[in-house]
């Protein structure tokens, strides 16, 4: 039995001696255009990405439950889209109609601040907005 886990144990360092090898000597292939890399970094990506989510306040977040309120991460996506449109057109605080709801968003921050559905927008006035989309 020792025989066995010695010989196992050697041919596992041998192999994970082969394939750090064979990863180091991929790794330096050059690249095609070495000056087109870019150096960004973890931060930078995070805030990128933060940047392109479309979060909820904590009172959308309520009014959404209350008000049974289902967003996927298509719609997410959608008024993700919209607001960068918003944005496009100088548009600050929009209304985004969307399906059977409409959303009170901050285009730049991408923040939803209120939703209501079909039943709730049949008697209200939306003030405080610099614009409409509707998708």
């Amino acid at each position: 039995m020792a025989d066995t886990i010695n010989g196992n144990y050697y041919r596992l360092n041998d192999a994970i001696i082969r394939q750090t090898e064979r990863l180091n000597n991929t790794n330096q292939k050059p690249t095609v255009n070495d000056t087109q890399k870019t150096d960004v970094s973890f931060k930078d990506l995070l805030n990128q990405q933060i940047k392109n989510t479309v979060t909820f306040t904590k009172h959308a977040s309520i009014r959404k439950e209350q008000r049974n309120i289902e967003v996927t991460d298509s719609d997410l996506e959608k008024l993700g889209d919209a607001c960068d449109k918003a944005q496009e057109k100088g548009i600050g605080n929009a209304l985004i109609m969307m399906d059977n709801s409409a959303f009170i968003v901050n285009a730049a921050d991408k923040r939803v601040i209120t939703v209501m559905d079909k039943n709730e927008m049949k008697n209200k006035l939306f003030n405080d907005i610099d614009g409409a989309v509707f998708i």
